[in-house]
């Protein structure tokens, strides 16, 4: 039996989060905190509430995911100097070097999708993948 879009697309996911899991089992870090470490950049400095709407989360569980990154050190949380009442994150030295094993293994999985791929063959599936994700995006609107 052919399998249908949303097959494929759920066995590619499986794929990818095999991957994930391993990485964020090397760091000790959930998928959330994962999720954190990788939308904020290495030398970039964010709010807590930046942090949490570039998550998709409420501010409370977004604290709740920095607290827990803040206690395991990765991130760094300093008083705001233009907010007294907020606090600015950054990445600590540790979570620099996670965020590059991050990449790192996300660089890993890239080569092995395409080495096997020519560039048109690389090219059709990004143009595939991007419809979808557009069509899915404008269901969920």
């Amino acid at each position: 039996m052919e399998k249908n879009l949303v097959d494929l697309i759920i066995e590619l996911k499986k794929g990818c989060m095999e991957d994930e899991n391993q990485i964020r089992t090397l760091c000790n870090i959930s998928l959330a905190e994962y999720k954190a470490i990788l939308e904020i950049e290495t030398t970039e400095r964010i709010t807590c509430n930046v942090l949490s709407e570039k998550m998709g989360l409420s501010v409370s569980r977004g604290s709740r995911i920095i607290d827990s990154l803040v206690r395991k050190g990765y991130l760094l949380r300093v008083e705001n100097p233009e907010d007294r009442r907020s606090f600015v994150l950054s990445l600590s030295s540790k979570g620099a070097e996670i965020k590059k094993q991050i990449e790192q293994e996300r660089n890993n999985c890239e080569y092995r999708l395409r080495k096997n791929l020519s560039t048109r063959e690389v090219e059709l599936i990004k143009k595939g993948l991007e419809l979808i994700t557009k069509v899915f995006n404008q269901k969920n609107q």
